[in-house]
């Protein structure tokens, strides 16, 4: 077995999913969620006494080896899918606890550990690597789309950094308002408002900075489960019903992790490996959201202009990307998102002109600049058209949220 720890998201590429190859996530609105059980440390064996433990913010070093979920097996040990033993050495993997540096179960796993200590743990798909296919480095699909996992970890070592990361909660759901109805699960099309603010442990609420206000204007609309945004929405909204709030502590590795998140102008609203705190009231909710059937006309929809010149034929260029089936019944027309290159760390690089991704493609990076974002609506005849591909249904619409980052002639 490859040691592939950080591997795997650094190899999940998406050429599979926007070239005549084809891929992408497997799943799609109508085939049902594998077994999601809860998070759970199955076994935990530490040294005891008054040994320090493991906390957020710290740098740990650690052996591990992870199993796909497997809901027959007593152990519930399905494929072992990575180990840090490669060829009977073990090369231990070293990150900071509590960014999301891997995946929000990890973080949560390693919180609480001594040095020489063992867990092994069960993690949901919504904690480990969510909607997207994890491949090996040779394309090979290791961790399918919505899978949940196990983990043996094994503790050697831990420091705290010199700069520790900013307080970090345990995530909390508190209920402010009781609704009425049948109550969400994964899959339900959820529409909710919600605002947003940086987590700060010196108020009595935990509101600091407000980052996002979504209590004004159009509700939002997204499948829950499966396009989330982030872990703490997945954990955190399953269960609510029409009329409910919530208040949500969210550390940072079910949030925005190392990564952050900026707004259109390329500001940081929440910095890497912040946790924040949303209040979400529930405001519809639909467990059987139609099939889109609708086919809308292409289009190029500019958010950033980008500097320099514009791209042009023969022109390579590296692209940031999320991928979504066209939803009409969704407010912003974006149902499931099939593919990411933000939780790979891994933009794709595209030729123009040689034929290598979609014509919605094709022509809706004509033109663009470094730097430059656009939101590319993509009808069937431009994507991929009556056979579809992997995840992507036949005749189904697309759009796209891309940013080029940078431009070769």
């Amino acid at each position: 077995m490859k040691n592939s720890m950080f591997k795997a998201i650094a190899t999940l590429a998406c050429a599979a999913a926007l070239t005549a190859c084809g891929g992408g996530a497997k799943n799609n609105d109508t085939t049902p969620l594998p077994p999601q059980p809860a998070y759970a440390v199955v076994v935990d064996n530490e040294p005891g006494g008054s040994a320090p433990v493991v906390a957020s913010g710290d740098l740990v070093t650690f052996s591990y080896t992870g199993w796909l979920y497997n809901e027959a097996k007593t152990d519930k040990k399905g494929d072992q899918f990575e180990s840090s033993v490669t060829n009977s050495v073990d090369k231990p993997m070293t990150m900071t606890v509590g960014v999301g540096a891997r995946i929000a179960g990890l973080d949560k796993a390693l919180i609480g550990m001594q040095a020489g200590g063992s867990r092994l743990v069960i993690i949901p798909s919504n904690m480990a690597f969510g909607p997207v296919d994890v491949k090996d480095s040779t394309g090979k699909v290791i961790v399918p789309a919505n899978t949940s996992v196990v983990y043996q970890l094994n503790v050697h070592s831990f420091s705290t950094l010199p700069s520790p990361i900013p307080p970090q909660p345990v995530f909390t759901k508190q209920e402010l308002q009781v609704g009425s109805g049948a109550a969400a699960a994964a899959k339900n099309l959820v529409t909710i408002q919600y605002r947003g603010w940086l987590y700060d442990n010196t108020k009595p609420d935990n509101k600091g900075t407000e980052f996002l206000d979504k209590y004004s204007g159009q509700p939002f609309s997204f499948l829950l489960g499966v396009d989330s945004r982030i872990a703490g929405w997945d954990q955190g909204i399953v269960g609510m019903q029409v009329g409910g709030k919530r208040r949500l502590l969210i550390p940072a590795s079910m949030a925005w992790a190392q990564y952050g998140r900026k707004d259109d102008a390329g500001n940081y609203i929440v910095p890497p490996g912040t946790a924040v705190v949303y209040e979400i009231e529930m405001t519809a909710l639909n467990a059987t959201p139609p099939a889109q059937t609708a086919q809308p006309a292409f289009d190029k929809i500019i958010i950033a202009e980008g500097a320099g010149d514009a791209s042009v034929t023969g022109n390579t260029l590296t692209v940031s990307y999320s991928g979504y089936l066209y939803d009409d019944s969704v407010t912003d027309k974006r149902g499931l998102r099939f593919d990411t290159s933000l939780t790979k760390g891994v933009p794709m690089t595209v030729k123009l002109g040689a034929n290598a991704v979609i014509k919605g493609w094709e022509d809706g990076l004509l033109g663009m600049k470094a730097g430059g974002k656009r939101t590319l609506i993509i009808p069937a005849s431009m994507g991929y058209g009556t056979t579809g591909q992997g995840s992507i249904p036949a005749n189904a619409p697309l759009i796209f949220d891309v940013e080029v980052t940078s431009i070769t002639k």
